[in-house]
């Protein structure tokens, strides 16, 4: 039988949200990626096929991964909450957490 409290999920799910909203915050440097440089390039084969998949790759990133992470953080945790929620209004045999 599990004694965890019925609160658990929901403290974890404010606790992921403010962690979420905190680091949305942050923007530390060390995570912004560097603006291409624009001059000519005359490379060929394995370097060329390397430079136009990182370019390409580097135009799906945002331009800083903070934001992605914290998104993500404030999604689960509003995710956890709501799921809690409704679980409280599911009869007690059929909730989930």
């Amino acid at each position: 039988m599990d004694n965890s409290p019925k609160s658990s999920p929901v403290l974890a799910g404010i606790a992921l949200l403010g962690a979420g909203l905190l680091i949305r915050q942050w923007q530390p440097a060390a995570l912004r990626l560097p603006e291409p440089e624009n001059h000519s390039r005359r490379d060929r084969g394995l370097h060329r096929a390397a430079r136009k998949s990182r370019d390409g790759l580097a135009g799906l990133l945002p331009s800083n991964l903070t934001g992605s992470v914290a998104r993500s953080l404030m999604v689960m945790g509003a995710g956890l909450i709501t799921v809690r929620l409704l679980d409280l209004l599911v009869d007690d045999s059929e909730q989930l957490y």
